[in-house]
């Protein structure tokens, strides 16, 4: 972010309460960049004579250094929208529960293959934050940003062209505290959106489909269930587009994703692209060829007729449910870390019904235990890391199964992030013996 913004001619001041014994490259960066570092000050010094203050996403909107900032009289915007207000080529801006990063990655792939060039990025890991994209991209360019409800929250300004909720069921509640106060976060994606924008909804979700809009914005819809009066819909099958005219797209049974869910992601995007120049052609073609995106439902290999599969990202109780409903195959899941103030009662019983066993791990891996005997299944075991879950999970498993890691938590109990978790379950999985790596483009 700092290059971008002394490029726009700001003075910046970097803020990190690590030492630079922690920083020593990204600290270099800033200063190469020309701006100034500050670490391991807890104080501050200087926040107070900021006219801006871009505040970390994980910085919550009262922590006591933003309401000083703000009674010195700065203004604290979040980086999503000084990248709107920096950027010539208009946003789709996606948000979510879940699906938010593959609906982000299905978007950009369905404009590139309609000939429109796409840069997309923003909260999703790996990636680049928004505010470099909105830098790089051209007046005639698309960006495709997934965004957070922790970059929601402040917003005032920001104004995407089209605005996705993928979902919103409950998550991050250890920040939010409640749901409703999560998805109030969420609806901001559609504060200041203006008549000709378009906000996108999942008709078959209660809460995003209840949003008070308070943009101007055409709302729109899609639902897996049942036809919408606009927006997109499964009818015998097909996936069905209607903005202006109706426009058959493609074929559920076509799509290499499984799960509804990943049927919910491709309405959302398609409505998105379409509105933005997208052709139908395109978008058939991307959805034809879309294999999806790393930690998220990941074939990794098979070993034994056994499939891997790597879906780090799951990390709240209804992905977890609906990871394990998206399998054809039968499932030993490995599942568990650092629960984020969630309730998994639900999850859980749905889960047990549906699975063959279960190895859990991490701070949750006693709780989630209990919860999934408690609803009946009779395979379940505990581990102290990723080696010793693979290996219990494979010794449950038979071939034609799948072991699935879909953790349904926080992995920062055991890891850095999610990458790094699915990054562990790679490699272990990978060094079973007989491992057939699964290749999903650019194999040689």
């Amino acid at each position: 972010m700092a290059p971008v913004l002394v490029k726009a001619g700001a003075c910046v001041t970097v803020y990190d309460r690590r030492h630079e014994t922690e920083l020593l490259a990204e600290a270099e960066a800033v200063r190469q960049a020309g701006a100034r570092a500050v670490l391991g000050d807890e104080r501050y010094p200087g926040v107070e004579d900021a006219d801006l203050v871009v505040p970390s996403p994980g910085v919550p909107a009262d922590a006591p250094v933003l309401v000083a900032a703000r009674r010195a009289g700065a203004e604290v915007v979040p980086e999503i929208e000084v990248a709107y207000l920096l950027s010539c080529a208009p946003i789709i801006a996606i948000t979510g529960t879940n699906g938010k990063t593959t609906t982000t990655a299905m978007a950009a792939a369905m404009l590139s293959a309609s000939g429109v060039r796409a840069h997309h990025g923003g909260n999703m890991a790996p990636g680049e934050p928004l505010i470099v994209l909105a830098s790089r991209a051209a007046p005639d360019d698309v960006i495709v940003a997934e965004v957070s409800s922790f970059q929601l929250e402040l917003c005032t300004r920001f104004r995407p062209r089209v605005a996705v909720v993928t979902n919103i069921s409950q998550d991050h509640l250890n920040r939010h505290r409640t749901l409703e106060a999560y998805a109030a976060a969420k609806s901001r994606i559609f504060v200041a959106q203006q008549p000709g924008d378009l906000a996108i909804t999942n008709a078959e979700c209660p809460i995003s489909a209840g949003l008070s809009f308070v943009g101007r914005g055409r709302h729109v819809r899609f639902s897996a269930l049942r036809e919408v009066d606009a927006g997109a819909w499964v009818r015998a099958g097909r996936i069905v587009l209607r903005l202006r005219n109706e426009e058959e797209l493609v074929s559920v049974d076509e799509m290499p994703l499984r799960g509804q869910h990943n049927v919910e992601n491709a309405m959302a995007a398609a409505i998105a692209v379409r509105a933005m120049g997208a052709t139908p052609d395109g978008i058939r073609a991307a959805l034809r060829s879309f294999r999806g995106v790393v930690h998220r439902m990941e074939e990794v290999c098979t070993a034994g007729d056994v499939l891997y599969i790597n879906n780090s990202m799951c990390t709240n109780p209804e992905a977890l449910r609906r990871s394990v409903e998206a399998c054809d195959r039968p499932v030993v899941l490995i599942a568990g870390g650092r629960n984020k103030s969630l309730d998994f009662r639900a999850a859980a019983a749905r889960v047990a019904e549906l699975v063959k066993g279960a190895v859990l791990i991490g701070e949750m891996a006693e709780e989630l235990a209990d919860l999934l005997r408690g609803g009946g299944l009779a395979r379940v075991a505990t581990a102290r890391g990723m080696e010793e879950a693979v290996s219990l999970a494979t010794s449950m498993a038979s071939p034609g199964d799948a072991v699935m890691l879909a953790p349904g938590c926080a992995s920062m109990d055991m890891y850095n992030d999610f990458m790094e978790r699915g990054e562990a379950f790679r490699a272990v999985a990978l060094a079973l013996p007989g491992a057939q790596p699964i290749c999903h483009g650019g194999c040689s």
